[in-house]
């Protein structure tokens, strides 16, 4: 039952992941959306503004550029009424008032110019257009470009949390997963030790002995052959709690400990996506941290190639007075965002290490997501 609860859980965790990423594709998709109608509106009120200005100019119908301005200026404002409406943004939409608004005034400011040039007083329709309309089709364009950065950033601050809550929702699946076989596996071993005593009176009925039978060996949990299982599933549980990047190099302490590494060292994947910064460390000295710098992705060590592939490495040891290292990417839905490095404390490595270090490592991508990367080593750094 244990075990079909967990394929639940982890199916609904995928399933939910799905979700997620159908969200964030729709989210993007309305957002390039929003960024190319509002690029064209702005477009066209320049068209409107070079339509004024062919009212004035020698040898051309005005006519025909007064008609030009009011497609251009239609243009502009179908498309600002339909944002009016759809938007989901309160700051977006005082902006898109402000623009109309201005829009209505502008029609006004070009009603006079025109009673002017019907007038031939082409002196006065030039100081309406080059002086009152352009300030007018200034303050849309500002308004505009208002609306756009603020359904910009409100798209992304929506993105953002979407990735927080998919990364806790595989972080959470991920550590139920753990904790189910850990149970099974108790069961799995209490099993036998039980079918023992069962039958233990009747070898005792057969067997002709004077002396006293002895205690059985007590049969070791889970946690005294591994106890680096629960440690790690302590050190993930309070990494998914983590609000405070202070408290992170005393997780990657007790990380250490769990996986059985001399030294760790948190690798962030810069921005420009050529380097990995060393940002937290355990085992080593902030001069040795600082000493590290950046490391290129192309650089043939295993930090770089675990970054490069996505894909776990291992050196062994040259002998017992050298360690082993590995390195372990940090995968997020964007790819690599950093690389968890070990230096083990012998020169080889047991069948445990490298699941554990993995673990640690998935959870540690939820903190450092792609769009928190840049804060958490900030954070991290002020230590």
């Amino acid at each position: 039952m244990l075990l079909v609860v967990a394929c639940i859980i982890v199916a609904g965790t995928l399933f939910q992941g799905y979700l997620f990423d159908q969200r964030l594709g729709v989210d993007r998709a309305r957002e390039d959306a929003t960024i190319h109608e509002l690029n064209t509106a702005d477009l066209a009120l320049a068209d409107a503004q070079l339509a004024q200005s062919g009212y004035v100019a020698a040898g051309q119908n005005s006519s025909a550029w007064m008609e030009f301005f009011d497609e251009a200026l239609s243009r502009a404002e179908f498309t600002l009424r339909e944002h009016q409406q759809t938007t989901l943004s309160a700051g977006a939409l005082t902006h898109y008032d402000a623009a109309l608004e201005q829009i209505r005034a502008l029609r006004t400011s070009d009603g006079r110019a025109r009673n002017y040039v019907g007038n031939e007083q082409l002196i006065l329709a030039s100081d309406v257009i080059f002086v009152e309309s352009r300030g007018i089709i200034d303050r849309i364009s500002e308004n505009i470009a208002g609306a756009r950065d603020t359904e910009v950033f409100e798209a992304q601050q929506s993105a953002a949390l979407i990735i927080q809550y998919r990364q806790a929702l595989a972080a959470g699946g991920m550590l139920f997963a753990l904790l189910a076989a850990t149970v099974a596996y108790r069961k799995t071993r209490a099993a036998p030790v039980e079918d023992a005593a069962a039958e233990a009176p009747a070898s005792a009925g057969v067997q002709a002995s004077d002396e006293p039978a002895s205690d059985p060996a007590p049969v070791p949990s889970p946690t005294e052959i591994h106890p680096q299982l629960t440690d790690t599933a302590d050190v993930c549980v309070d990494l998914a709690r983590l609000l405070d990047g202070r408290d992170l190099p005393a997780l990657l302490s007790r990380a250490a400990a769990a996986i059985g590494a001399r030294g760790l060292v948190l690798w962030v994947l810069a921005e420009s996506g050529e380097s990995l910064r060393a940002s937290v460390a355990h085992g080593y000295s902030e001069r040795m941290l600082k000493r590290l710098g950046d490391l290129p992705v192309s650089a043939d060590n295993v930090t770089s190639v675990a970054c490069r592939t996505l894909q776990p490495q291992w050196v062994p040891g040259a002998s017992a007075d050298v360690p082993g290292a590995l390195a372990v990417p940090l995968i997020s839905v964007s790819g690599c965002v950093g690389v968890l490095s070990a230096e083990m404390a012998d020169a080889q490595m047991n069948d445990h290490q490298m699941p554990l270090a993995r673990l640690v490592a998935a959870q540690l991508s939820a903190v450092i997501g792609p769009d928190t990367a840049s804060a958490t080593t900030t954070a991290a750094n002020e230590l």
